[in-house]
């Protein structure tokens, strides 16, 4: 006569699966081990009794994994009992453990059989395991409740959608507890949120070696949302909060939405922590009130950072922040950002720029974001920057003033629109500009990417458009400066360690001459975030002086594969290279300059810590023969 198993619900319904299965008693082997007996009497108590252990008869690797990790004689084997008797009793705790994983496995009819040899030393432990056949799903039925009555036909179809759990699979314990989450999930999506399992019956058939699964799932009600409920607020506005949440009242609860608004919450900043839930118990006829419930940062922040590179020396920052500046999220930052600090010279050696040309570069900004500014996601953005900087191909002291808004469009396009007004005094050794310019810049931004600072997959890509019109000045004329970029991750291994990553960047000058377009206008080549192994502005065509002149087109390419050695540490072997030309596209017959090198990265929370090393492959006569980077954040 055939043997049957039968087991009805008795615990909730994910830790009953489990339990029904053996998987809380493989899942916990490491973590709560069969206490080893006391040493005797007799016996010193700093005596041990070390061992080997060896698992024989398992062919399959996946379940020999399994098997080694829910086992307490493979865990603690550096941590050996005080006696033969504790070994014995190690070994006793291990069998149904063992047992578990098999049976969570579909392997109902194992045998084990441990023997232990303490004749020699270390005592060996070998512990043999008869998987046996491996059982399959003979049936798995669902059964819909609606107020205590069965739901048949074409309407329980519908809401049952397609099974979870197939006739003639393996009886894996864990597939019989996904198959009941993905059911659940399944209603929970349609809009039955408080749909649960009402009874279960596993029956295990030893006689043909089969599984059937019998579900009985309570519908309950179509939940709608109902009221909002906000809490946590301290000083955030609370119609700024409502205003985010895209959950319609009276509408059919969708758990997307509640997702979707949790991270739109999220996105403000201002919030340490956000959860958008809907309450425990549904309300009359199943509208149910949407909790939504925050925690607010602290409103003040500072911060700094520190840069370095052969060619630009030392550079600093530091920065003082407000998240919630008038109630409505909105931010203020003002910066201070310090360069060529030490280990580096300023740019153009004119006469008239000479007591200047040795001061650190200086760059002073502020800026301002409100969100949600005449329309929901709808940010405005306000930047003053005043600067006095001297790079390798100009000095210049400039103030800047920009007025843009910015809006995403899908949640990987962003698009962003305004105005800029720039004022400045721009000096080379040929030549000082008079510089004053109003500009309309237009940018679309894509990001495909699972991590803005160390992306892992995933793709980005940037479009930007900006108009000059000269606001004085008879010899100069408008131009359009036009700028494409993207970049691209691929995970080979899938799990982080090895990332190929590359970049191409393409930019154009339209509408004038370069000797109209004052230098800091221009496209340069070079430096950590360009080319790598140059100097900064050093990859690119330069004037009788030795001076990078600029040009009216740029490309750029970059390609490196990013391998993590531990947790945190990596190395990043890389190639880059990039040309500059005084026409409105990329000349290829102009010289390409290559560079390639060596990085590290040490990975933290707040991003990588960046250290790379490149050698130019092509540099002219007289540059340096390599180029050292350090600063925050991946190359691209």
């Amino acid at each position: 006569m055939s043997r049957f198993t039968v087991v009805r619900r008795v615990l909730p319904p994910l830790l009953a699966a489990g339990f029904v299965l053996g998987l809380l008693e493989a899942g916990r082997a490491q973590e709560t081990p069969a206490p080893d007996a006391p040493p005797s009497a007799e016996e010193p108590p700093q005596a041990r009794t070390p061992y080997d252990v060896a698992l024989d008869g398992v062919e399959d690797d996946g379940l020999r994994d399994a098997l080694s990790q829910a086992s307490a004689l493979v865990g603690l084997t550096g941590d050996p009992p005080p006696s033969l008797v504790g070994l014995e009793r190690r070994a006793d705790s291990d069998r149904e453990r063992l047992q578990a994983v098999l049976r969570s496995n579909g392997y109902y009819d194992a045998r084990l059989d441990v023997r232990i040899d303490g004749t020699v030393q270390p005592a060996k432990v070998v512990v043999a395991v008869t998987p046996g056949p491996l059982y399959h799903v003979k049936t798995a039925t669902r059964t819909l409740l609606v107020n205590g009555a069965a739901l048949g036909g074409a309407a329980a179809e519908t809401l049952l959608g397609e099974p979870t759990l197939t006739v003639g699979e393996a009886a894996l314990g864990q597939r019989v507890v996904d198959g009941e989450a993905a059911l659940l999930d399944r209603l929970n999506r349609r809009g039955y949120a408080f749909a649960k399992i009402d009874d279960r019956r596993v029956v295990v058939d030893h006689g043909d070696r089969t599984m059937d699964v019998a579900w009985r799932v309570a519908l309950g009600p179509l939940v709608r949302n109902g009221a909002l409920r906000v809490s946590g607020l301290e000083r955030v506005n609370e119609d700024l909060v409502r205003g985010r949440l895209a959950v319609t009242p009276g509408a059919v609860h969708d758990p997307a939405k509640l997702d979707q608004a949790r991270q739109t919450l999220a996105k403000l900043e201002v919030f340490d922590s956000v959860r958008v839930r809907l309450d425990d118990q549904p309300g009359p006829d199943g509208v149910t009130p949407v909790l939504v419930a925050v925690s607010e940062r602290k409103r003040r922040f500072i911060g700094g950072g520190v840069t370095y590179s052969t060619q630009e020396g030392v550079g600093a920052q530091a920065y003082w922040g407000h998240r919630n500046l008038f109630g409505g999220a909105e931010q203020l930052r003002v910066g201070l950002e310090v360069g060529r600090v030490a280990g580096a010279s300023g740019g153009s050696s004119n006469k008239s720029s000479s007591q200047i040309k040795n001061l650190p570069d200086l760059r002073f900004s502020l800026s301002f974001k409100k969100p949600d500014f005449l329309a929901v996601k709808q940010a405005l953005l306000v930047n003053v920057q005043v600067a006095s900087d001297q790079p390798p191909a100009y000095s210049r002291v400039v103030t800047q003033l920009t007025g843009a808004l910015e809006r995403p469009l899908t949640d990987q396009l962003s698009l962003s629109y305004g105005l800029t007004a720039e004022r400045g005094r721009v000096e080379t050794q040929e030549r000082t500009y008079q510089t004053s310019y109003i500009g309309a810049p237009l940018a679309v931004a894509w990001n495909g990417t699972d991590d803005p600072l160390n992306p892992t997959t995933g793709e980005r890509g940037t479009f930007q458009f900006t108009p000059w019109i000269p606001a004085g000045g008879a010899s100069r004329r408008p131009f359009a400066t036009l700028q494409l970029g993207g970049s691209v991750y691929y995970d080979l291994a899938k799990d982080g360690r090895y990332v190929a990553a590359a970049r191409v960047g393409l930019g154009s000058v339209l509408g004038a001459s370069l000797d109209q377009i004052s230098p800091d206008h221009r496209f340069y080549a070079g430096g950590g975030g360009s080319v790598r192994g140059y100097g900064f502005q050093k990859a690119g065509p330069r004037n009788r002086f030795g001076e990078p002149e600029g040009g009216r087109s740029l490309l750029e390419l970059g390609a490196e594969l990013r391998i993590k050695v531990t947790d945190s540490v990596g190395i990043v072997p890389f190639v880059d290279a990039g040309t500059v030309a005084d026409r409105i596209y990329p000349d290829f017959s102009s010289s390409l300059r290559v560079g390639a090198g060596l990085g590290g990265r040490y990975y933290t929370d707040f991003g990588p810590l960046r250290v790379d090393v490149g050698v130019p492959l092509n540099a002219p006569k007289g540059d340096a023969r390599w180029q050292l980077y350090i600063s925050l954040g991946q190359a691209f």
